[in-house]
Parts: structure tokens; C-alpha cells; sequence
């Protein structure tokens, strides 16, 4: 199998692995219902056999699987297009990078159309061949609302829930109220301006480009009305009689995704943005889960660190395990094995990179800030976190 250069805008998946410490990784997209018991299980099955059996799960609400050889990555390929996991068309495949609010169909606040508008769009953005040009990362999202609010998920181009029918967000812009059809038109043809000129960059990362996407798709726009969303969790009871659970770090064995499998049951088991797992609420144990939302350990975002990534310098996972029980209620800390940040591209409370056995240390910010603190060991940074954060314990 040959392996795609790194370039802007690449992001991996079956068909193009990325190389690791550990070996390559792949990555599946997550069905907008989410997976049927059957797939969870062939997804275990893929990960234990032609993998190290390690799971992750990201931050776009999909599923990450580490370990293959080049060899075995072409017959996990094999294994996922049979068990109809993947799009056979690698350039299809790109274009299902859709999020859906993560209750939707569950929760009773969440518009109760949401599913099936984001249904629609996929349909439609799979025929637009054009919109291959688009960057790897590029991503679109249907947001319903109700106890996950309008505003949490983000994509490039979002269909968010109004009163009267959908608003079509791009960057700092977003198109009047318009009904189903419409808002998935007008999403498409955004979409195929991002693609035409893809030099100008994406709306998430460059918000300024929205009024030229708008008025290149002959829609009028308004300035988006921002309001800071209110904390969510994920985990524990949920609306709709809906447990959610926690991995520790995002990241679990092949095993334990089995036993998630048969917990579901026949019920669809979802992945969210937050890196938890949603499930029919039921009674029992969750050994090696988090269901608590106020366990510590939700407070810590960590990469796999040097067991599985060339560039990290330290054991982080270990590091962020340490420190878990010293970060206050609302904060959280991101351990990062280096610059890159992938467990948690936005800003923390504190941040820390390692740099060879100690670390750099931002305060509200990303890994690529200028620290605040240089070459910190764990008994000076669990003091930092002490005095820094104290003020925000609740």
C-alpha cells in the first residue's frame, strides 16, 4: 500500500493509513445514526486482527485504530469495504465527514429533523464530485439543538436548528432562515465554492472567508449572532434514556468495544466530539468506563505520547494520570507529547508539552502559544496547577 505524503489538509482514514511509532493508523467514519451492533463488532474484530488491537476515538466523532503494517492495513481495507464500514470510493468516502448533533432522534428538545436533513445532505453532497477538491479536513455538521445547543459542533459549513427551519453557518457568516431543502442547497453550493477556491483556506479556521463564500453562492448573509455555549457532558444519563461513557483518554481495547457492543444491544451504539459512547440507558456496572461526569479524569485531554508517536518525547498518558486529581472541577489540562496538539487542538486552561522528560507549560492556551513556564517537571506543574487554577474550583 502506498502511503500518501503529509500535506496540508490530509487527514487519514482506510484508504490512506498514516504512519506512527506504533505502526500505521486508520481511521472510520461514524454513520450518522451511528453503528450497528454487527459493525461495532467487526470493528473490534478489525482492530484485534490486523492491528494492536488499540481503539481511539477522535474528536470529529469518529474511530481511530493503530498498529497495522502496510500489509495487513490493505486487508483491514479488505475486511471494512466487505462489512460495508467504508465508501468504496476513497473520494466519497471523504465527503461523509458530516456531524450530527449527537442526541438527535433521543433527545426531545433536539429538532426532531435533524437525522433526516442530515441524511439529505449527505445524499447530496456525495454526487458533487467536484467538491473532491476539498481539503481532507474540510467538514460539515447538522446541529439540532436541545441539550446539546446549537453552536457546539464544529464544522466549516453547519445547518443549525432556528424556530422556523435551518440556518446555513460558514465562519462569522450564516444565510436568513430557510426550509429543509433549501438550507441543504444552499449548504452544497457553499460548499462547492470552498472547493473552487480551496486557496482561500476553511471557514473554521479562517472566518473571514464566509462573506466571500456567500456572496460567491449568490446567498445574502448576516453576521452570526455568537452566544458562548454552556458547558455540555456526555457522560452519565443523558435525554432520551441514554447513558453516556466515557473512555479514559478516548481510548480503549478492542475488547472493551465488544463489551460496549453487547450492551447496545440492538440499538445503535454513537460516538460523539467529546470521545464518549452513547447507549441505551440500563442498570449494571461499566468496569474500565467513566460514568460519572465529574470524574477527574475527564478533566485531562492526552495524546498516546511516545508508545505511539515518533514526534512525542514522554510517557504523557502516565504524566496526565498523575495529575488528574489536581485539576479543579470546570478546568482542564492537555498533556501533549509534542507541538502538535491532536488530543485537543483548542485552548486549555493549561497545557502542557513535553520536552524531553520535562515540560512546557501554557497557560489558556494551545500547544503552539508561547508558554508561560519552561522546563517543568510533575511536582512543579502540580503546584502550578494549585495556585493558577484555584480560582476557578466550583
Amino acid at each position: 500500500m502506498t502511503v500518501p505524503p503529509l500535506v496540508r489538509g490530509w487527514c487519514p482514514d482506510m484508504f490512506a493509513p498514516m504512519e506512527a511509532r506504533d505502526g500505521y493508523l486508520v481511521r472510520i467514519r461514524s454513520p450518522l445514526g451511528g453503528f450497528e451492533g454487527p459493525q461495532v463488532l467487526a470493528i473490534a474484530e478489525l482492530a484485534r486482527r490486523f492491528g494492536n488491537g488499540v481503539v481511539e476515538l477522535t474528536n470529529r466523532g469518529n474511530v481511530q485504530l493503530r498498529g497495522f503494517s502496510s500489509t495487513s492495513a490493505k486487508l483491514a481495507l479488505e475486511s471494512a469495504l466487505a462489512e460495508g464500514l467504508v465508501d468504496p470510493d476513497p473520494a466519497k468516502e471523504r465527503r461523509r465527514a458530516i456531524l450530527v448533533s449527537p442526541l438527535a432522534g433521543w433527545d426531545p428538545a433536539c429538532n426532531p429533523e435533524t437525522l433526516d436533513v442530515a441524511q439529505s445532505l449527505q445524499t447530496a453532497l456525495l454526487e458533487e464530485n467536484a467538491l473532491s477538491a476539498l481539503s481532507g479536513k474540510f467538514g460539515w455538521a447538522v446541529d439540532g439543538g436541545g441539550y446539546v445547543p446549537e453552536g457546539t459542533l464544529s464544522a466549516d459549513i453547519a445547518l443549525q436548528s432556528r424556530p422556523d427551519g435551518w440556518s446555513v453557518v460558514c465562519g462569522a457568516m450564516e444565510t436568513g432562515v430557510l426550509d429543509n431543502a433549501r438550507a441543504v442547497r444552499a449548504a452544497v453550493v457553499m460548499s462547492r465554492v470552498c472547493a473552487e477556491n480551496s486557496d482561500l483556506g476553511r471557514p473554521s479556521r479562517d472566518t473571514d472567508i464566509a462573506a466571500f463564500v456567500l456572496a460567491k453562492a449568490g446567498l445574502e448573509g448576516i453576521p452570526c449572532k455568537r452566544q458562548g455555549t454552556r458547558p455540555v457532558s456526555l457522560i452519565g444519563p443523558l435525554p432520551g434514556k441514554v447513558m453516556g461513557v466515557g473512555l479514559p483518554f478516548g481510548r480503549c481495547h478492542a475488547k472493551d468495544l465488544e463489551v460496549l457492543a453487547e450492551l447496545a444491544g440492538t440499538s445503535r451504539l454513537r460516538v460523539t466530539p467529546c470521545r464518549s459512547v452513547l447507549l441505551p440507558q440500563q442498570d449494571g456496572t461499566w468496569p474500565g468506563f467513566i460514568t460519572s461526569s465529574v470524574d477527574p479524569l475527564l478533566r485531562v485531554e492526552a495524546c498516546i505520547g511516545r508508545a505511539g508517536c515518533a514526534k512525542a518525547t514522554a510517557d504523557v498518558v502516565e504524566t496526565a494520570l498523575a495529575l488528574a486529581s489536581d485539576v479543579p472541577p470546570g478546568c482542564v489540562l492537555h498533556v501533549s507529547g509534542c507541538i502538535k496538539g491532536c488530543a485537543h487542538p483548542r485552548a486549555a486552561d493549561m497545557t502542557l508539552v513535553a520536552d524531553d522528560g520535562h515540560y512546557e507549560v501554557v497557560r489558556n492556551g494551545r500547544t503552539t502559544d508561547t508558554p508561560s513556564w519552561h522546563d517543568r517537571d510533575i511536582p512543579q506543574i502540580r503546584a502550578l496547577l494549585r495556585h493558577e487554577l484555584k480560582e476557578t474550583q466550583v
